[in-house]
């Protein structure tokens, strides 16, 4: 399709066009972002007068469909600063091909799904590689982990600071936080030095084990950060992330970490910090 032909399609040539859509389309609920390179690139917040409105409406499983048709699985983060869009947010970036500046419309046709479409700021088109239709309608984008950066630490088999399960003290009644269950821990020189220990009880009684080899995300209020897992001999520690967080909010000795699970699926900690 021409240039031309697409810009007929939208309903004209001028700047002031006004697209040609359906007008039952026009009055479902949208909202409008403008994709930033850094600030979306891990995960999107939902406009807060959007969620206001139609927040509870939204599951936490929820699906993007391109121009094109493809599908994406995009988990919604609930958390009390906002609405992101986050497990998925990446596979459908990397796909669809989406850089800084392009404005993206979000219609909610149906419980949970999204029609995304990207518009060119001179045009007011989309690029055309995004229309080309997908043939295989059965086709998802997929979620796979992305590999983070940082430190090689494995644990010893005689280091004492995650308590095997069987000795696990069940403090789920003293640290349960707003109905959500939460772990504490003080920093000392092994975590400095070393990596970041969970709990090996606490995550099997709320969390599946299998749910290790995905990840987990630390939701800070500076920002989200995604951290790969390890677990060996009752042990699961962070074994990418801990120490690009560590050095980024300086944390030092002493300080207490409070570790509030969100959700034990997408497994999601909210973090914040007590210092001495």
């Amino acid at each position: 399709m021409s240039l031309h032909q697409r810009q007929l399609q939208m309903g004209g040539e001028g700047s002031n066009s006004i697209p040609n859509v359906d007008p039952d389309y026009q009055r479902l609920p949208a909202f409008m972002k403008v994709f930033h390179q850094e600030h979306c690139k891990d995960d999107m917040r939902i406009p807060p007068e959007f969620v206001g409105i139609h927040g509870d409406e939204l599951p936490f499983d929820c699906r993007l469909v391109w121009s094109n048709g493809m599908r994406f699985i995009v988990r919604i983060l609930k958390i009390a600063n906002g609405f992101y869009l986050s497990t998925g947010w990446r596979e459908f970036v990397r796909a669809t091909g989406v850089v800084h500046g392009d404005h993206l419309t979000f219609t909610l046709v149906d419980v949970g799904i999204f029609n995304v479409k990207r518009f060119d700021s001179a045009s007011h088109c989309p690029p055309q590689g995004d229309v080309d239709v997908v043939e295989d309608d059965d086709v998802e984008g997929s979620y796979s982990p992305d590999i983070d950066t940082s430190d090689d630490y494995v644990p010893s088999e005689n280091e004492s600071d995650t308590t095997v399960d069987e000795d696990y003290v069940d403090d789920s009644g003293a640290l349960n936080i707003d109905g959500l269950p939460t772990f504490i821990i003080s920093l000392n020189q092994a975590n400095i030095n070393g990596s970041l220990e969970i709990p090996y009880g606490f995550w099997l009684r709320n969390i599946p084990l299998g749910a290790v080899k995905a990840g987990a995300y630390l939701v800070i209020e500076q920002g989200r950060w995604r951290c790969t897992l390890k677990n060996k001999s009752s042990k699961i520690w962070v074994k990418h992330g801990w120490s690009r967080l560590k050095n980024e909010h300086n944390l030092v000795e002493g300080v207490r970490c409070h570790f509030k699970l969100v959700d034990a699926l997408d497994v999601t900690f909210y973090v914040f910090f007590e210092r001495p």
